[in-house]
């Protein structure tokens, strides 16, 4: 083979020329490669095809996959057969501990489906599309055909190419749903435990305030300490915006035992201190500081105090209470953190009495009927009120 740059004479079938490395090809060697290059030029010639018809194929399925008619098609399909799981596929939710897959699945499982639905009309407003839907719902409307405008808001894009329509919320929550609790209880919705951090207490309630729930069923269950537990089952509709619920809580068997032992020795130390001339900061520590600070009770104290004896005066030396017994009060309904009981004793009244001029020791027992009004503070049941006063007293 004779180099045609150089003219050397090389041996047939070399590459490269020996004395000059010019590239040396036989014309078969280029018969070759023209029929290499033309196969690769056909098979990016079909690949090319193959992708523009699977851009094609993945436009159509993604599109009639994604568009907000189809969307609505499978959450009111889902609404039919009453599969909240699919249902919740379809919604836009809000990043919160209220409105997960299964605080929805628990609200709406006595809940079936509806009977028919049909889109009658749409509108649509920048990124939001209103669709208007005639439904049956036998079940919750006595078979009348309800009309509802279910809203589609876009949300971003799916696989890039396409928007990630979804179905608002509003018509399926309640917002602002306030719950007041005694302080130190627990809630659960559900099953679910609320979290309790960050709540405001004002005169031993909570005021738990939720920014948004699912409308439809739910468990109620309150938890306290010494307190029985709290169960009830509540409905919540999408009319019940700024909805309020008080849970009240009545004491344990063994907490109103305690209170009716605490009463007792309470009344004991409250009768001895005031009729030895004790000050009324000797008993302070029994009640309330929102007792202490009305001033009423150390009034109250102090007007039995007004009616004790040093044994050369008239009036009372001492006041003994036996028999003590007691029960929660039959209107035990008042505010969240306290406890209402009414209680019956004996009461023995040891006296001076002065007739003619003449002092005398006397004796006198009657029943006595009292009410008692405790509070929580700090984790302590305190009086609220006074529970016995010198009219109780001068009765007997």
């Amino acid at each position: 083979m004779i180099c045609p740059r150089c003219g050397k004479d090389n041996p047939q079938g070399a590459r490269f020329c020996m004395n000059c490395r010019y590239l040396l090809e036989s014309e078969e060697d280029f018969q070759g490669d023209e029929k290499n290059s033309n196969l690769a030029k056909v098979i990016i010639g079909v690949e090319a095809v193959l992708l523009i018809a699977l851009a094609v194929l993945f436009g159509v399925i993604g599109n009639s996959m994604t568009k907000p008619e189809k969307i609505l098609e499978n959450y009111w399909e889902a609404r039919e057969e009453g599969d909240w799981n699919r249902v919740y596929d379809c919604l836009d939710v809000s990043d919160s501990e209220f409105l997960t897959r299964q605080m929805f699945v628990n609200a709406m499982r006595n809940r079936a489906g509806v009977d028919s639905w049909s889109m009658e009309g749409e509108s649509e407003e920048g990124e939001t599309k209103g669709f208007t839907v005639i439904y049956e719902d036998t079940a919750w409307d006595s078979g009348k055909p309800q009309e509802q405008v279910t809203t589609l808001v876009s949300k971003g894009r799916n696989w890039l190419f396409f928007q990630n329509w979804r179905v608002t919320v509003e018509d399926l929550t309640v917002r602002d749903v306030t719950f007041y609790l005694p302080v130190g209880s627990q809630l659960e919705l559900n099953g679910q435990e609320v979290s309790m951090e960050g709540v405001s207490d004002e005169n031993g309630t909570i005021e738990l305030q939720v920014p948004q729930l699912f409308s439809g069923d739910y468990q109620i269950k309150v938890k306290k300490e010494g307190m029985e537990t709290y169960q009830t089952n509540l409905t919540l509709g999408t009319d019940d915006q700024g909805f309020e619920y008080e849970v009240i809580l009545r004491p344990s068997k063994k907490l109103e035992t305690e209170l009716v032992e605490r009463s007792g020795a309470a009344l004991q130390m409250i009768l001895q201190n005031a009729l030895s001339g004790k000050d009324f900061g000797t008993v302070s520590e029994l009640f309330s500081e929102t007792a202490i600070e009305s001033g009423e009770v150390s009034e109250q104290y102090n007007e039995i105090k007004d009616i004790r004896s040093d044994g050369r005066i008239e009036g009372v030396t001492f006041f003994e209470i036996y028999e003590l017994e007691g029960e929660l009060s039959p209107d035990q309904t008042g505010v969240a953190g306290q406890i209402f009981m009414e209680m019956e004793g004996q009461g023995k009244k040891h006296y001076v009495s002065e007739f003619m001029g003449v002092l005398s020791q006397d004796i006198s027992e009657g029943n006595l009927k009292l009410s008692f009004d405790f509070v929580e503070e700090n984790g302590q049941w305190r009086l609220n009120s006074m529970p016995i006063t010198e009219e109780d007293i001068r009765y007997i």
